[in-house]
């Protein structure tokens, strides 16, 4: 059995969040995601790591804030 991921998240027990607050951990947890790559991308644009495997990163955070977005669209009704 998977473990359900907002619990991992947000640090829920067995009960899991709400249903009003899964909005809330989608996006945080995405959120965070974008952070760390936006991180280490911000790391290899300034030079201060030469991975070439990080060149391309900054897609990864324009991807992660799509859903981000949408998540806060649909939750406030817009």
């Amino acid at each position: 059995m998977t473990e359900d991921p907002y619990r991992s998240v947000c640090g829920w027990g067995r009960a899991g969040p709400s249903a009003g607050e899964r909005p809330f951990c989608e996006t945080f947890g995405l959120f965070r995601l974008a952070v760390i790559a936006q991180q280490i991308y911000h790391r290899y644009h300034h030079k201060q790591t030469r991975n070439p495997a990080f060149r391309n990163l900054w897609s990864a955070v324009d991807h992660l804030e799509h859903p981000c977005r949408s998540t806060i669209r649909r939750a406030s009704g817009g």
